[in-house]
């Protein structure tokens, strides 16, 4: 379920994998775009590593109608090694622009606690309602905790997303 801005509730998603591609010596690339009905929503492009998967990059496509695409990406990350039949893995990725933030506020951490401390202090000290400003930081190297990866691990228990 994603939050439709316009319709000022959650609607369903569907997940559809584009692509599945091995390279020789980088790891398999996979492409998902997630779809509300006709409508795309989002995509996330994903990496498997030896333990686990990177992040290479994901979209909301219409930020201007939906939010919560970040949670539904990371539901996707867990799932896509579940799928794997890993049983512990990693997730790591990279924030840039401005998403530190947000990837800090869904649970994510950054393998630095000095950039972890850098986030918190731009999250405590942005007026509400103002994007929070972290372009500065540039491309840091972040990681999902265990605690959240099994806080997913319950979610799609109850309601996968990758059928």
């Amino acid at each position: 379920m994603i939050y439709s801005k316009k319709l000022q509730t959650y609607i369903p998603v569907t997940v559809q994998k584009l692509s599945q591609t091995p390279v020789p010596y980088f790891g398999t690339f996979t492409k998902y775009l997630v779809k509300d009905g006709k409508i795309p929503v989002g995509k996330v492009d994903l990496k498997d590593t030896f333990d686990g998967v990177h992040v290479e990059y994901i979209e909301n496509m219409n930020p201007q109608l939906y939010s919560g695409f970040g949670t539904i990406a990371d539901q996707i990350e867990v799932e896509h090694c579940l799928n794997r039949n890993l049983n512990y893995f990693e997730i790591k990725s990279e924030a840039a622009l401005n998403s530190h933030a947000l990837h800090y506020l869904r649970g994510k951490r950054f393998d630095s606690e000095s950039d972890n401390e850098a986030v918190r202090k731009i999250i405590a000290t942005t007026p509400a309602g103002q994007k929070f400003d972290t372009q500065a930081l540039g491309r840091i190297r972040m990681y999902m905790p265990w605690e959240l990866i099994e806080k997913y691990i319950d979610i799609i228990k109850k309601c996968p997303l990758l059928k």
